[in-house]
């Protein structure tokens, strides 16, 4: 554990994480819901870029004006107004991406280059607007959701720099260990018992909080481990620089956002939230 690596992640936390959900509890509290599209889009803008620095290693061309550009304009379409405004965008963004492709690229290498370009809409704009339907049901559920996410990061971070011997997938990444995911998945199921919305009813709902935790973390790491794959194939060690100690936003934000579609889709289909 590198203490200078160490100090810049602990900065960066305290700072990051009050002011991200001072933005959420102030937007509910004063009805202020395009603080949190205007947050949602900046973070959804940045962690494009960077996505298109990865793909542009591997030397997949994508249209980037039409790319970045779209991402903020379906975040806030998918925030503040008609979801099926987003929709729109998003088939539209789909198929211009497309016809660039084939027409830059040739059929052949217009065609993986279209893949990539949907799937980074589907994986970025597509995977945050879920935090719209957290916001939606109280800002609780949003603390409890970051909570588990950030617990799992911390867990994970510190049980395997202290402890760590046995390597999860060293082809994908070297730094990740089976010690640091058991403290990841413990210290996220911690998490998911901060929700007190659901305190009341605690003797029925803790068995399915241990249970959300356990599962939304096993996604967080499967989050990281994909972009962790996607960076090796690039041959880079950080998608960017922003965030001094966690690299790039999208290095942040890797694990949250395949942990955002499970969280909801627990919480809606087994506990009738949302």
């Amino acid at each position: 554990m590198n203490p200078k690596t160490l100090g810049y992640r602990l900065l960066t936390a305290v700072v990051a994480i009050p002011a991200v959900l001072g933005v959420f509890w102030s937007a509910e509290q004063f009805g202020q819901d395009w603080l949190v599209g205007v947050l949602v889009s900046a973070v959804g803008l940045i962690a494009g870029w960077e996505y298109l620095y990865l793909v542009g290693r591997l030397e997949i061309p994508l249209p980037r004006e039409l790319f970045l550009g779209a991402i903020p304009a379906f975040l806030m379409l998918a925030g503040l107004w008609d979801g099926r405004y987003a929709l729109v965008v998003g088939w539209g963004v789909a198929y211009l991406i497309v016809v660039y492709s084939f027409f830059r690229r040739g059929p052949r290498e217009g065609f993986f280059a279209s893949l990539a370009g949907i799937f980074g809409f589907l994986y970025i704009p597509g995977l945050l607007s879920f935090i719209y339907l957290l916001y939606r049901g109280g800002f609780w559920y949003l603390v409890q959701f970051f909570l588990i996410v950030w617990g799992y990061d911390t867990g994970a971070y510190f049980v395997g720099s202290l402890i760590g011997r046995h390597q999860l997938l060293p082809r994908i990444s070297l730094a990740k260990t089976w010690e640091g995911v058991a403290g990841g998945l413990a210290f996220a199921a911690l998490g998911a018992l901060v929700c007190p919305p659901l305190w009341a009813e605690s003797s029925r709902y803790l068995p399915h909080m241990l249970a959300l935790g356990v599962g939304v973390g096993a996604f967080v790491q499967l989050g990281d481990l994909f972009e962790s794959l996607l960076k090796r194939a690039a041959g880079v060690k950080d998608a960017g620089r922003l965030l001094p100690g966690h690299g790039g936003v999208l290095d942040r934000i890797d694990g949250l956002l395949a942990a955002l579609p499970i969280y909801f889709f627990y919480m809606h289909f087994l506990l009738g939230r949302f």
